[in-house]
């Protein structure tokens, strides 16, 4: 894998760029690759945390992303936690925005990378109750 896909995660502070304010989230999450046949199944993965702007999470598979690839993804907020959220799923078309090794938690434990996706302008919002 070339090491241009992931950057390693710097002690230095990086200047915040983010367009939403993100609030720690465990969730369920499907993605795929956009370009991928619609019969390719979702791949299911959980959020680490969220805004109306995009997602983050963490994946065993560091080579599945790279910077810019486009990707179907919907999260669904666990029922107990849907009054707090202004939304009950997020679906629709997102892109990958930084890709990031993470240190190694065990010595035998597996790479993994940290993914940071931006939601498309058409992200279909819903709510747990309807609109009155």
């Amino acid at each position: 894998m070339p090491d241009s896909k992931l950057r390693p995660r710097a002690g230095k502070q990086r200047a915040e760029r983010r367009r939403g304010r993100r609030i720690p989230l465990t969730a369920p999450l499907l993605i795929r690759h956009a370009h991928v046949s619609p019969t390719e199944p979702f791949t299911s993965l959980v959020t680490k945390n969220i805004s109306l702007a995009g997602v983050y999470f963490e994946t065993e598979h560091p080579d599945s992303f790279s910077v810019n690839d486009t990707v179907i993804a919907s999260v669904s907020i666990p029922e107990p936690l849907r009054r707090d959220f202004p939304f009950a799923r997020l679906a629709g078309h997102s892109r990958v925005v930084r890709v990031e090794q993470l240190p190694r938690r065990e010595e035998h434990a597996c790479a993994s990378s940290g993914v940071a996706l931006e939601f498309s302008d058409d992200i279909i919002i819903l709510t747990a109750t309807p609109p009155r």
